[in-house]
């Protein structure tokens, strides 16, 4: 924060379970799209699932008009483009505690995981019949380097620890786009809109939710969004780039030939690729 705080607003994210979602989409995105998966997972990877709600604004539409009366922030739309943060590390409030919630993390449970993860390859286009081989050789590689991956058919990590935090960085322009001020299950927070007013100001950041529209053109763009990440479980945290280079040399394997990276890039992008993309193995592009 002290080294990017002038240019970018920072918001912290916690959850648990969702981390090998989140550290799967990171790896495809570092074999298709350049993304740093070394330092971060990434919330979300299929664009196709913004086409209706692309930004923040968007967001507030959709929840004012059907999501307050329908399930609120645990509505599937709203699931799929947005997750919930803080404004602070030091946030007491409201509902959530970012120092307490860390250790056990925040999950929803009304969700088959392990399906999740099946329709997330074959949304990335490894071939339906190879889908759950790769998926038990991704909770294996998981258990090795002790990411809790209980819901997902395996193994406990072994601290009980199973919370992560996310502190995502967003250019100070781009924060009305993609954020916005919440209350607990996301109603509008008007006392602190604009958000991105507030988060330039010199108002206490000790109780504040937001909402985070983690759009992945923009998220995978380190000129527009910075991540870095923190594991409760010791093990975890101290494995993670490890089990990141095991894991994208898996992903690499089943998208090995150039037309099928191509092929599962267009899927995931939603059509049209960007004009620095080609089919090699984009890691070897990526660069701070």
């Amino acid at each position: 924060e002290t080294k990017l705080c002038g240019e970018w607003a920072v918001f912290y994210h916690s959850y648990s379970f969702a981390a090998l979602i989140y550290e799967v989409q990171a790896a495809v995105g570092s074999v298709l799209f350049r993304f740093r998966s070394q330092y971060a997972p990434l919330p979300r990877l299929l664009v196709k699932d913004f086409e209706q709600i692309p930004d923040a604004p968007r967001l507030v539409q959709r929840f004012e008009k059907e999501f307050a009366t329908n399930k609120r922030d645990h509505h599937p739309s709203f699931r799929r483009v947005a997750v919930s943060a803080m404004c602070s590390l030091s946030s007491t409030g409201p509902e959530a505690c970012t120092a307490m919630v860390f250790i056990a993390g925040y999950s929803c449970k009304d969700l088959s995981f392990r399906n999740v993860l099946e329709n997330l390859l074959e949304s990335c286009y490894v071939p339906r019949t190879k889908v759950k081989e790769l998926a038990a050789k991704i909770v294996a590689l998981s258990e090795k380097h002790g990411l809790d991956v209980s819901q997902f058919g395996g193994k406990a990590c072994e601290s009980g620890k199973a919370g992560h935090l996310l502190q995502i960085f967003i250019r100070r322009p781009l924060v009305d786009r993609l954020a916005y001020s919440a209350m607990p299950y996301g109603p509008i927070d008007e006392s602190r809109m604009p958000i991105s007013k507030y988060m330039n100001s010199n108002q206490s950041f000790q109780v504040g939710q937001a909402r985070v529209v983690a759009h992945p053109k923009l998220f995978m763009r380190a000129d527009s969004i910075r991540m870095y990440v923190a594991s409760a479980d010791p093990t975890f945290h101290a494995n993670r780039r490890d089990f990141q280079k095991e894991l994208v040399g898996l992903l690499s394997m089943m998208l090995g030939e150039p037309d099928l990276r191509q092929k599962a890039a267009m899927g995931i992008y939603g059509g049209m690729l960007p004009s620095w993309w080609s089919a090699e193995d984009q890691r070897t592009h990526a660069q701070y």
